[in-house]
């Protein structure tokens, strides 16, 4: 059901969810559905179950969005969880939400600050986040000045008192290739954190999970899994049914911070190797090694594979795509689903992780402004989701289609990221939380600590809050249909990845579940 308070946000969608002892669970599914079914009850010590949405949006790609509320009374919202930024932005209703009109561009809703007794400006102008900027198309880079400010923010049952954000009142260019603009959680470390000059770093949403007593560390696992299945995230621990064979700890690749020290400050990691295995188990290289030498960042906010001008001529002429516009096109129904792709990641250190991950995860159905698919000698054509980079670009970054394919650990704290290939369509669970400290990801997976890594270089640490930070329990859970009604492919669109993309089709929605350290509560 729609909420109808149209004066505290803008195009809202109702909430249902179960409470379990130490989780938070945000679902992912990528039926379209009028409403998502409620989580089961976990058993497991410290957690408490949530709700996520993925939105389509009429975008290219996919978009990740957690549902949550904010402010007292609360208001609920859905905004695109991001590796690749720090910054949680709300936007605000008062510049936004002015008439039934505008709202429709603002598919997470919007945040009326006045209308919360528990808003608290903290500075004027603190935030200026500019996001994109890397591709060689401008689709997607836009801009969002803000206040930073604080109120309470509700993920699941969980009410976290004094949280630190941005209450956004201006925006510039497009979040979203149709133009839209949606709210953000960034998971990055504060380095990244947009704050105006001279004015210090505030607590991520993860460090305040921390401050507030709910998890032990600054650590959360990422679980995205096919596109027809719910997938999760847990802050604070991780699902050991949700992946094959063993984790591999990678440290993440140190920085030059601007005081001149080397810290981690970015989840880079080193891609040294790309193959593709095609139908008939031929292999061909797409990355050589020693070929990469720009770091590599896994961004939950990117749909797209970003590469070098001269891979993505590799991965055109491999594809058998159709350049169009700068878009390479293929008929959906000559997408090979047996051919994959092959990657090889390394960090500061000897370890090495390997994922594989389906050709079919880098098309999407080519959507036309109307809503309609686009056409290629007859057929309906999908689009290839990589795209190269501009020359002045020091990065690369994987976007969700690679993501997709792996279970991801951030271990902020430890500076590590451990990766898995992802268990698909996994039906169990098996949450255990991380102990903060060394090797708490491999103690909490029982594996061998010789899979794991030791951090050589310092990493970013923790902000100060302005407002001391609270935990408290909701009577009623935000729940995975919480948050604004998402923006759906048409059905004519889904459709033409049923036999592509594991028989789904592209309308999303996320699971999820954030497990809370049972020995801290």
């Amino acid at each position: 059901m729609k909420f109808a308070s149209a004066s505290i946000t803008c195009a809202l969608l109702s909430a249902s969810t179960a409470r379990a002892a130490g989780t938070l669970e945000f679902s992912l599914e990528s039926k379209q559905l009028s409403h998502f079914p409620d989580l089961n009850e976990r058993d497991v010590g410290g957690t408490s179950e949530s709700a996520l949405t993925t939105n389509y949006a009429n975008s290219i790609g996919y978009r990740y969005m957690i549902n949550l509320t904010v402010g007292t009374p609360p208001q609920p919202q859905s905004v695109l969880i991001d590796t690749g930024s720090s910054d949680t932005i709300f936007l605000a209703a008062e510049s936004f939400c002015t008439s039934k009109k505008t709202a429709s561009k603002y598919p997470g809703g919007t945040y009326n600050t006045s209308a919360s007794s528990t808003f608290k400006m903290l500075s004027p102008g603190g935030i200026n986040a500019t996001y994109g900027g890397v591709s060689s198309s401008s689709d997607n880079d836009g801009a969002l000045a803000a206040d930073l400010v604080t109120d309470v923010i509700q993920t699941g049952d969980l009410i976290v008192g004094g949280a630190h954000f941005g209450a956004a009142h201006q925006s510039s260019g497009n979040l979203l290739p149709n133009g839209d603009y949606i709210g953000i959680m960034g998971l990055a470390y504060p380095y990244l954190e947009a704050v105006k000059e001279g004015q210090p770093k505030y607590p991520t949403f993860v460090q305040s999970l921390v401050d507030a007593g709910a998890i032990a560390s600054r650590l959360f696992s990422l679980y995205l899994n096919e596109v027809s299945s719910y997938g999760s995230i847990l802050f604070g621990g991780l699902d050991t049914e949700k992946y094959n064979g063993n984790l591999t700890t990678l440290n993440i690749l140190p920085s030059k911070a601007d005081n001149g020290g080397i810290t981690t400050l970015s989840y880079f990691l080193h891609l040294d190797e790309v193959s593709m295995t095609h139908e008939d188990g031929q292999q061909e290289a797409v990355i050589a090694p020693g070929e990469q030498t720009l770091p590599v960042w896994p961004d939950s906010g990117t749909s797209d594979w970003l590469v070098t001008s001269e891979v993505y001529s590799k991965v055109i002429n491999m594809t058998g795509a159709t350049l169009q516009d700068d878009v390479g096109l293929v008929p959906c129904s000559k997408i090979a689903n047996k051919t994959s792709f092959a990657f090889s990641f390394s960090g500061n250190g000897t370890n090495r992780a390997q994922l594989e991950v389906p050709l079919a995860s880098f098309f999407t159905p080519a959507v036309l402004k109307t809503g309609k698919v686009a056409q290629l000698g007859g057929e309906d054509a999908c689009q290839l989701l990589v795209t190269p980079i501009n020359s002045e670009t020091k990065y690369i970054l994987l976007g969700t289609p690679i993501m997709r394919a792996g279970y991801w650990i951030f271990d902020m704290d430890n500076g590590q990221i451990s990766v898995a290939q992802a268990r698909v369509s996994s039906t169990t669970t098996n949450v255990v939380a991380v102990e903060a400290g060394p090797h708490g990801v491999m103690n909490a997976a029982k594996q061998p600590s010789a899979l794991g890594a030791n951090q050589t270089v310092s990493v970013d640490g923790n902000a100060t809050a302005s407002v001391s930070p609270s935990l408290t329990t909701a009577t009623k859970a935000v729940g995975q249909t919480s948050g604004p009604e998402s923006t759906v492919l048409s059905g004519e669109a889904a459709g033409q990845m049923a036999d592509v993309t594991f028989g789904a089709s592209l309308a999303s929605a996320l699971l999820l579940s954030i497990t809370f350290g049972a020995l801290l509560l």
